[in-house]
């Protein structure tokens, strides 16, 4: 006599048990290191406050220019490290989706597209900081290419992860994937309508809330 034994599918796709313990420490290096980015920025702006600098007044790239303040190098390095340990993520986040919702095909797409387009912000990222404004090249031109790169790459991975996550089965993150869809590339009109810098620190702010929110699902520390 055949007897059918009821298949637990968290445990086949092995959602209750890390991958193996490389995989969770590596994760929460990650998690730790991208957070700890958000916290080096945070303090580098307090810091650069005592030399005038002010959120309302100068745009981010000013903490890069020796024109500002007298230390640039911390906020350059900030970007490379920033930009370094929120690469690898894209990945995580990527499997992490793949597994837990029954995406459709296009849905899929829209995965590989976010992780395509989140490595090109990472990189534009890092590139700021070797591009600051103090090695911005003639009519800052290196210093505007790479900071198109980088934030049109942040915002378009962010929606293409949003909409993947919007269009999946029973997924729990429905709020998360609307944020996603409009609060980033509204702040980008906005701020391309007003180009004041008050404007591209919230659209900033919605760029690393959002990213934060989604690797502290992926990870589940």
């Amino acid at each position: 006599m055949i007897t059918k034994q009821k298949v637990n599918t968290r445990e086949v796709f092995g959602l209750d048990q890390p991958l193996n313990l490389f995989s969770k420490w590596l994760g929460r290096v990650l998690f730790y290191s991208s957070a700890s980015y958000i916290v080096l920025l945070v303090l580098n702006v307090l810091l650069s406050s005592f030399f005038g600098f002010s959120l309302t007044v100068n745009y981010i790239s000013d903490l890069g220019s020796i024109n500002v303040i007298p230390f640039p190098y911390i906020h350059n390095l900030i970007c490379i490290f920033g930009g370094a340990v929120s690469l690898p993520v894209n990945f995580f986040v990527r499997k992490k989706l793949r597994i837990v919702y029954k995406s459709s095909r296009f849905s899929l797409l829209f995965v590989e597209l976010g992780v395509a387009l989140g490595v090109i912000g990472n990189v534009g990222y890092m590139f700021l900081g070797v591009f600051s404004l103090d090695r911005a090249g003639p009519g800052d031109i290196y210093h505007g290419i790479i900071t198109f790169i980088s934030f049109g790459g942040y915002i378009l991975s962010i929606f293409f992860f949003s909409l993947n996550i919007v269009l999946s089965h029973k997924c729990k993150l429905k709020h998360l994937g609307i944020f996603g869809l409009t609060i980033p590339i509204t702040l980008l009109i906005v701020y391309c309508a007003l180009t004041i810098p008050l404007m591209e620190w919230f659209l900033l702010s919605s760029i690393l809330a959002f990213l934060l929110l989604l690797n502290y699902y992926v990870f589940k520390l």
